[in-house]
């Protein structure tokens, strides 16, 4: 077995970090880059990220933005004195039914010319089945692929072109399937995560095999309803922050990741600065964790249905 050297290199950040299983270190905070798509947009997002103090940055294949996002860095790391070796970035990966090892090796060699790198943070396999052509009542399909995108992708780590990989949408039985041939622990789990959908037996299992939970859709994609929440509006208020803040707030105080999205300046600044200044106590913690309903929002991605 090969022994793993653990490094804490942005525990320094803002917000701090976490080792992953694979020895690699997360930001707990980091940039989701999803619909972004112009190059203007994308330059000032990239920029007020890291004058702000982010170090990670979230994207996918299927969001067709990594090349805005290979130029906006290579742009702007100078402007604050950052290399390459001083961020953090994720990207995601599809399965194909069409042939999924090699579409899966397409994305990757696409990913790191437009994202201008030659080696990636971390790789996650994005869904549990094709999105476009598959079905989730398929399982032998879906469990075919799943399997091969990721022995795809467990054949890079260590060979320096991607330092770790994981997976996306992925529920306790899909990571027990996974087990059978992973040779490779998946060293992040990213999942929708707020107080209305905590996921609690999936985070436990998560912890106990050493896999980090980071959370997509902090804000419910705009739902008004949880803002009205008296325990998230008496949180706000006692920390004198917004509603939204404190959705960010609750995922790090439950040891989870973010990636909050806005291609607005100011509001990229507040994210993180506001974010990490809030200390929610024992009480304000589980007065949130009581709002869960297992109520998810992101379109389309309903992961508990696919077999």
């Amino acid at each position: 077995m090969t022994s793993l050297t653990f490094t804490a290199k942005f525990q320094q950040v803002t917000g701090g970090s976490h080792v992953l299983n694979s020895g690699n270190d997360i930001p707990f905070i980091g940039l989701g880059l999803s619909r972004i798509t112009t190059v203007d947009s994308m330059e000032k997002a990239i920029e007020a990220a890291l004058e702000a103090g982010y170090r990670l940055f979230d994207t996918a294949h299927i969001y067709e933005n990594e090349k805005e996002i290979g130029d906006a860095l290579k742009n702007s790391l100078p402007k604050f004195g950052l290399t390459r070796e001083d961020i953090f970035i994720t990207t995601k990966v599809p399965i194909i039914n069409e042939d999924p090892a090699f579409h899966t090796k397409r994305c990757l060699k696409e990913s790191l010319e437009k994202l201008q790198t030659d080696y990636l943070d971390l790789v996650l396999l994005h869904y549990p089945r094709d999105r476009d052509t598959g079905k989730d009542e398929e399982h032998e399909i879906n469990k075919k692929g799943r399997q091969i995108v990721y022995q795809t992708l467990e054949e890079f780590v260590g060979k320096g072109t991607i330092r770790s990989i994981g997976v996306s949408n992925y529920e306790v039985f899909h990571l027990e399937e996974l087990f059978k041939y992973a040779k490779v622990i998946p060293a992040v789990n990213q999942v929708e995560y707020h107080p209305y959908c905590t996921k609690p037996a999936l985070k436990f299992f998560c912890e106990t095999k050493g896999i980090f939970i980071q959370a997509f859709s902090s804000l419910c994609w705009g739902n008004l309803e949880i803002l009205n929440e008296d325990a998230v509006k008496k949180a706000a208020q006692t920390h004198n922050v917004s509603p939204q803040t404190i959705l960010y707030a609750f995922p790090l105080h439950t040891n989870v990741g973010i990636i909050p999205k806005s291609a607005t300046p100011q509001r990229i600044h507040d994210n993180i600065k506001l974010t990490t200044q809030v200390k929610l106590s024992s009480e304000e913690i589980a007065a949130l964790w009581d709002l869960d309903q297992n109520r998810t929002f992101c379109p389309r991605c309903y992961p508990w249905r696919c077999l």
